[in-house]
């Protein structure tokens, strides 16, 4: 797996640019890049199963399923990908699955001075989502800069 890495300063505290990454509201703004109906179910405690989804053509939700391995507010976020969610339910393994399970999403949340840097890390495990991935990121920290400083 390679490890693809994005990095945005905004004007706020850490721990206000971690509220409104992960309140729903706000997830669902800076989250557009990826996908204009992207949500997510479930909650943002350590430990606890959380599903990011979309809706497809036939308004049926798709998309990823992670364990939220770790969550300090204020200082990082560690998820952990273990499956997808598709039209034949929760897919925990198998040809579309085993490539990236496991692979860690990783925001960590610096202090300097009065603004956040925000460092997102993402493990993938081809060509096609990093080239994807390169192009979405950005877009979508720019959109959280946004969402923060105007708040």
């Amino acid at each position: 797996m390679k490890t693809l890495y994005f990095k945005e300063t905004i004007d706020a505290s850490p721990s206000k640019v971690h509220n409104l990454m992960l309140s729903k509201k706000s997830y669902e703004e800076w989250t557009k890049p990826f996908s204009p109906t992207s949500t997510f179910q479930g909650d943002w405690s350590s430990g606890s199963k959380i599903f990011f989804v979309s809706t497809d053509e036939d308004k049926k939700d798709m998309g990823m399923i992670a364990r939220v391995e770790t969550n300090i507010p204020g200082e990082i976020v560690i998820i952990r990908h273990i499956g997808i969610l598709s039209d034949q339910g929760e897919l925990y393994e198998g040809e579309h699955v085993d490539p990236w399970k496991n692979s860690l999403e990783i925001y960590r949340f610096k202090a300097v001075g009065n603004q956040t840097e925000v460092l997102c890390s993402l493990e993938v495990d081809n060509d096609e989502y990093e080239e994807m991935f390169a192009a979405m990121w950005p877009n979508a920290m720019k959109v959280l800069k946004d969402i923060c400083e105007r708040s």
